[in-house]
């Protein structure tokens, strides 16, 4: 009797299990919290990368009592973006309705508080946040009708401020559906919402990339959120993941022996150059004529909480690529040491200001792939696999290319052992020139005494 009642009760849980209302609403999800075992991985002190430091931006970090200060200053965005445009909030609030259930489908995980009766004090959330957001971005003369004094959205204020936001926008808990940008655009210019996605795709762009956003990279279509979009692009093919798929882009490979660093590859003739593409990740080909064309990649102090919530992303959004993540795998391969840094310097596919230099490149690369899967589906396998194949078939490599670097990593480490090298060169070639003028001068004489 006990037994029968304990299999009812386990067909209920298993029923319960996966409701359809839950598994209809995965797909949707773009945005998450992050796992714990995410944040384990770096310990307790680096939490922080994932963690909003200024400003929250959706519902996740909304009752952060240190980020309660910046709310008043988006209920000053919502009044003067709304006075600007000439709309009242109650346009504001009907647009955003008629999206409300696509904005919170795209939160995984969302709390009661913010469904049902409490909507509207989510929607309140998104116009604020929204409303700020695109004040904070916008240029200067956009922004005319701020006092001069305004801490946050004057001339000052905006400078002030602006490395701060920018960070906290690339935080996976801490992002916005860009549809709330989407719809604030619309009810401010008058026109359909969608006419809006380049605009919002390119002020969203040009403030996250101050310095090396090209402004002819492609965004196709308006971006899930501002993470979504800076992480699109620094893609070359930012295009749909299909994950498991045959090809280029699915077929797993068997992961090397020993991952072969960038200055073994140049021992063996392998040579590194700058692709035109200069900041989309996955630009990288390895040539016929052995070489590896890269992207320049800039690296700072902010790099890391990058490229670590880009990261997360693309291990929680099922239907995104993980180039970003096999991008970051094939560079911890290529960097095995500071001589492996130094090398990719000089050939300025690296520029660094890290404080500890080339051995802080190599700390960064460490813990970003810490307790990655190495091997996954990407089309970087690919092009690791054709590297590895030279460097185990090449001929040339083994007759020329690993004896004279053998040489001058051995030898000719200081420039004056090489000028050495040369100077007793000529000197010796110098001699054995004459003493075949000697030999050559004696047998002409000699022929000339015989013939007389």
């Amino acid at each position: 009797m006990l037994q029968d009642a304990w299999v009812v009760d386990m067909e209920r849980k298993l029923d319960e299990s996966e409701p359809s209302a839950k598994t209809e609403k995965w797909p949707k999800h773009s945005i998450f919290r992050v796992p714990p075992r995410f944040k384990m991985v770096h310990g307790r002190g680096e939490a922080s990368i994932y963690m909003p430091q200024t400003v929250a931006l959706g519902p996740f970090h909304h009752d952060n009592d240190g980020l309660k200060p910046m709310e008043e200053h988006k209920m000053r965005a919502v009044r003067h973006l709304l006075q600007r445009a000439q709309r009242t909030i109650g346009e504001l609030v009907k647009s955003m309705e008629e999206v409300a259930q696509d904005l919170e489908d795209a939160y995984m995980d969302l709390g009661d508080e913010w469904r049902g009766e409490n909507r509207v004090k989510f929607l309140e959330m998104m116009i604020a946040d929204g409303c700020f957001l695109l004040e904070v971005m916008r240029e200067e003369d956009s922004r005319k009708d701020y006092v001069n004094s305004d801490p946050i959205f004057s001339k000052k204020g905006v400078r002030h401020v602006q490395s701060f936001v920018q960070r906290d926008m690339l935080m996976l808990e801490n992002q916005l559906p860009l549809k709330v940008l989407q719809r604030i655009v619309a009810v401010e210019t008058g026109k359909p919402p969608s006419d809006g996605d380049v605009v919002i795709n390119n002020i969203l762009l040009k403030f996250l990339c101050t310095e090396n956003w090209d402004p002819r990279v492609a965004s196709n279509g308006l971006g899930l959120h501002p993470l979504d979009l800076y992480r699109r692009s620094l893609l070359k093919w930012p295009g749909p993941v299909h994950r498991g798929v045959a090809g280029i882009l699915g077929r797993k490979r068997p992961p090397p022996d020993v991952p072969r660093s960038a200055q073994k590859l140049a021992d063996a003739g392998i040579r590194f150059r700058t692709s035109r593409r200069k900041f989309q990740l996955d630009d990288i080909e390895f040539k016929t004529t052995r070489t590896v064309m890269m992207p320049r990649l800039y690296l700072d102090d902010t790099t890391h909480y990058k490229y670590h919530n880009m990261m997360a992303f693309e291990a929680m959004h099922v239907r995104t690529s993980n180039d970003v993540t096999a991008f970051v795998l094939f560079m911890k391969d290529i960097i095995d040491s500071a001589e492996d840094v130094a090398h990719l310097r000089r050939k300025r596919i690296i520029v660094h200001d890290l404080a500890d230099d080339d051995a802080a490149v190599v700390k960064m690369f460490n813990t970003l792939t810490k307790d990655v899967p190495k091997y996954g589906d990407s089309r970087l396998c690919g092009v690791r696999e054709e590297m590895e194949d030279y460097y185990k078939k090449s001929i040339c490599k083994s007759l020329w290319f690993v004896p004279w670097s053998f040489l001058k990593n051995k030898h000719f480490r200081s420039p004056w052992t090489f000028i050495a090298l040369v100077a007793a060169i000529c000197l010796v070639a110098t001699d054995i020139m004459q003493t075949f003028y000697a030999v050559m001068s004696y047998e002409v004489a000699k022929t000339s005494l015989q013939a007389h």
